[in-house]
């Protein structure tokens, strides 16, 4: 997430950096320019451009990375859900089996102390 942040910010900041450079070409352009100071011009708005266009990829491609991670993390944490709900199942019914095992041995006990106690038995 931070990455993505960090793309954006760079893409605003080279998108004000090119509207100063704009606004300073105008300024300029009034007082007017040279043949070799407009291509000067031009050309750094034609790279800047080009990094305005790059900077958009780098940011689309980390904003697919970005919920690529979130889909796979999504799907890693309702398996992980699923697992534990199992494991639980599982403690549950162990916890049940042990309970009425017990009852069963304590009713034996109960049983056969009554017979011992009981001679007509």
């Amino acid at each position: 997430m931070r990455q993505l942040e960090h793309q954006q910010k760079q893409l605003e900041d080279l998108i004000s950096y090119r509207d100063e450079y704009v606004a300073g070409f105008e300024q300029a352009g009034k007082a007017g320019l040279s043949s070799v100071q407009l291509r000067d011009y031009q050309v750094f708005l034609s790279r800047l451009d080009t990094a305005i266009l790059q900077q958009q990829q780098q940011l689309l491609a980390c904003r697919q990375k970005c919920e690529q991670s979130q889909a796979e993390w999504q799907d890693k944490h309702g398996r992980s859900k699923m697992i534990d709900k199992v494991v639980e199942n599982r403690r549950q019914t162990e916890n049940r089996r042990q309970d009425e095992l017990e009852q069963r041995e304590q009713d034996d006990r109960v049983r056969d102390s009554t017979n011992f106690d009981d001679p007509k038995a």
